[in-house]
């Protein structure tokens, strides 16, 4: 199985639109579906980045985006946190498939253009090494930052069995900012038909 290592992430001034990146603001595809948390009033989720699908999906013939949110304090300085981001289908985290994607009915959604971001300052491109993993690859192999692969669970996390994973993770180690815990592995799922995604967090 193909997965796509992130060696390192490079910071760009300028950049084109629909690229997979982190930080900055969305590029909607189509009219804007920003998440909100139903818990906290309302309370816009930070947009962590985007994963332009048909560059790691085959499958997948035309443009189309997978944005990821997460309910976060503002910046490092705030106390702000809520356990509640490590489910999937708690209202906490979200991804956000256009075009012609699922919202799952936990997701509040409103049309903000913009919201707060991981990285106001920022635009931060991932780089990658492609890597063949398989029953053979040991759990150091595939626990690394990357697109694809196998995920590397410790905790048993529920996975239907044709779900795919696009992202895995390590959020304590990125050069932009995100609160998942205190040793946390972010994991990015897509549905086997790639128009709905969910996250889990394994925290250790």
């Amino acid at each position: 199985m193909n997965a796509y290592k992130i060696t390192h992430f490079v910071s760009v001034s300028e950049y084109e639109p629909f690229q997979t990146r982190f930080g900055g603001q969305p590029d909607w595809l189509t009219s804007p579906e920003w998440p909100v948390s139903a818990a906290w009033d309302d309370r816009p989720m930070k947009f962590i980045g985007q994963v332009r699908l048909d560059e790691w999906h085959e499958d997948v013939n035309s443009i189309r985006m997978a944005y990821i949110f997460l309910t976060q304090p503002e910046d490092r300085q705030d106390t702000f946190f809520d356990p509640d981001i490590i489910y999937p289908y708690e209202g906490e985290n979200a991804v956000i498939i256009q075009a012609e994607g699922n919202i799952p009915s936990c997701i509040s959604i409103r049309e903000h253009v913009t919201g707060p971001t991981t990285d106001e300052q920022s635009i931060w491109i991932p780089q990658v090494k492609q890597v063949t993993e398989g029953h053979t690859s040991s759990f150091e192999e595939i626990d690394i930052d990357k697109f694809g692969g196998i995920p590397a669970c410790i905790q048993g996390s529920p996975i239907e069995e044709h779900d795919y994973l696009l992202l895995q993770l390590h959020t304590n180690w990125l050069p932009f900012y995100i609160n998942a815990g205190g040793a946390p592995t972010m994991f990015v799922y897509l549905k086997e038909t790639k128009h709905e995604g969910y996250i889990i967090v394994e925290d250790t």
